[in-house]
């Protein structure tokens, strides 16, 4: 029987390069994502972040949270990446959509199913995006008055989570958890690295040793 058009299979070399040129992109975003850049991330302190009362959490969605949770909240990602660069036990869920017209791309970031770390980034905006947005976050957040729109901007709750607003290539919101036990995780895993990269530099002494 003659295929028609719409039920054509799609040739395996151009469904590979339409697979591969799609991980592409998503990997333009964790190719910089190390171990030690996270726990920097989680470790930093900010000068006098402004403070809200309400609880921060992307979506609603509680930071400790699994996987699974953010997927029955949220749906199906788009891509999801695991175990990325010297990362263990480390899992990407990426969702991409629009907002504000513009098109957007949110990430969750968990280490041992542990929800840790969530940014928002708006591919492309205008100064308008940014007005709403400003507005949209200090409304919910229920910041100052006296807070004014800049650059960069941080927030701070009671638990200690985070909510970064920054423009630059992009525009971003990010998400960190106060907890501590990511942070103990990623250090265990840290030490364990030094420890690797300790032994081998002795090796590669003691081999040199032993030719000289």
């Amino acid at each position: 029987m003659k295929q028609t058009l719409q039920y054509r299979v799609l040739p395996y070399n151009r469904y590979s390069s339409f697979y591969q040129e799609r991980e592409s992109f998503y990997r333009s975003f964790i190719n910089q994502y190390y171990l030690d850049f996270a726990h920097q991330m989680l470790s930093q302190e900010h000068y006098e972040p402004t403070l809200t009362k309400s609880l921060i959490a992307p979506q609603d969605i509680q930071f400790g949270s699994s996987p699974r949770r953010v997927v029955w909240k949220i749906g199906m990602p788009s891509f999801q990446v695991k175990d990325i660069n010297d990362f263990k036990d480390h899992k990407i869920l990426f969702y991409r959509t629009k907002l504000l017209k513009q098109k957007v791309l949110i990430q969750f970031h968990f280490i041992e199913g542990f929800f840790y770390y969530s940014q928002l980034s708006f591919l492309t905006f205008t100064e308008s995006t940014n007005n709403i947005l400003f507005d949209s976050i200090r409304s919910k957040y229920q910041c100052p008055t006296n807070v004014e729109q800049q650059d960069k901007l941080v927030m701070m709750d009671i638990c200690n989570n985070k909510l970064i607003i920054e423009k630059g290539v992009y525009l971003t919101v990010s998400y960190l958890t106060g907890d501590s036990h990511p942070r103990e995780l990623m250090r265990a895993q840290l030490s364990r690295q030094y420890d690797l990269l300790s032994k081998a530099d002795n090796y590669e002494i003691d081999k040199l040793s032993k030719i000289l």
